[in-house]
């Protein structure tokens, strides 16, 4: 297995590893002589073209396939975040697996800066404590990462696909777990999955729905845009959003796609406000940026004392692309809080949507 380096040209330094420190256990934090939140990774190493998007810290090996990683959130980020600032957004969780994954691949298996890796799965869950476990401090949030690997398939010395599977804690405490499936694509590869030189211009983002109505402040946060179809909406890929579209993309991100589903759940919730303390997700094919998509939610049927959860589809031409379930728990605001006054979609009233007047959409594929 390749030693664990930062491929970076401007100085690469290595993580120590199992038999270099005084061997900390998972809850015990990093290793003597080793601040794991000393500064982030290289942003190459997570796919990130903006440096305050890294939340990713410090790494170092614990086994062959085992690794212990450091991870740093924002006090406040400026996209993922609850009403009221009381609590850590949960999807902050997917999006730390993702760049686990990703850095893994990268550092502990030699997988080459310009190979693509797709997201076949991605999900998360709170811990025991609940969102309690990701209440917001004065400071930013330092977690550990214990990261196992699974499946891991290799070809000619080269990584193909593997499973993380990993635990989080804060202060030497759970607070919630993931797992994702990553499979890894040379350039060649991906040019022939995705057609030679694939430049796509994405057409102008259909109007959005009412923020308050998915548990957003602004406008420009909308991913869904309302249709004359029950319980369904378009997906608004706006290219230009600065966290969504961190850098250029030829497809949806599943990142987008995670949070179409969690606002769709809300707009089934509304007006109660919500969280996704739960979220898993299933990425079938890439979703074009050139074409409609559209996004379908229902309710499950609530488990004995439980909440429902809400089932989520992603459609384009007419196949399944993405499927997530959600589950949701309330959410509050500060006490005393005024109420968000109910209105109705910016498409109530209009005429319907081409192909989606008085028609059913189809089933999964």
């Amino acid at each position: 297995m390749p030693s664990i380096v930062e491929p970076d040209p401007h100085g690469p330094y290595p993580h120590p590893g199992p038999g270099d420190a005084d061997g900390p256990g998972f809850h015990d934090g990093p290793a003597t002589g080793y601040d794991f939140h000393d500064r982030t990774v290289s942003r190459h190493l997570v796919h990130r073209a903006s440096v305050s998007e890294v939340f990713l810290t410090g790494w170092q090996a614990t086994g062959p396939y085992d690794f212990l990683l450091g991870a740093q959130w924002p006090r406040l980020h400026g996209f993922y975040r609850l009403p009221g600032d009381r609590y850590h957004d949960p999807v902050l969780l997917a999006e730390t697996i993702r760049q686990a994954g990703l850095l893994i691949g990268h550092a502990g298996f030699g997988v080459p800066r310009g190979h693509q890796f797709v997201m076949e799965d991605l999900s998360y869950a709170l811990g025991e404590p609940g969102l309690p476990g990701l209440a917001v401090t004065p400071g930013p949030v330092s977690l550990m990462l214990g990261v196992g690997c699974e499946d891991v398939r290799m070809r000619h010395g080269g990584l193909v696909s593997l499973r993380v599977r990993i635990e989080v804690t804060r202060e030497g405490r759970p607070i919630g777990h993931g797992t994702g499936q990553l499979r890894v694509l040379s350039p060649a590869s991906y040019a022939r999955l995705r057609g030679p030189a694939r430049r796509v211009v994405p057409p102008r983002p259909p109007a959005p729905a009412a923020p308050e109505l998915v548990g957003r402040a602004q406008p420009a946060d909308v991913v869904l845009s309302p249709t004359l179809a029950p319980d369904t909406w378009l997906l608004r890929a706006d290219v230009t959003h600065p966290v969504l579209f961190d850098h250029e993309l030829d497809h949806v991100p599943g990142m987008l796609v995670l949070e179409a589903a969690r606002q769709a759940a809300q707009r089934l919730c509304y007006p109660e406000p919500v969280v996704p303390v739960e979220l898993v997700t299933s990425f079938g094919r890439y979703i074009e940026l050139d074409r409609p998509c559209f996004v379908r939610a229902a309710t499950e049927p609530a488990a004995t004392g439980g909440r429902p959860a809400v089932l989520v589809q992603l459609l384009q031409d007419g196949r399944t692309a993405a499927e997530c379930r959600v589950l949701t728990e309330p959410v509050h605001g500060p006490a005393g809080e005024p109420g968000v006054p109910a209105r109705r979609d910016a498409y109530d009233g209009r005429p319907a949507t081409p192909g989606l007047g008085g028609t059913r959409l189809p089933l999964a594929s």
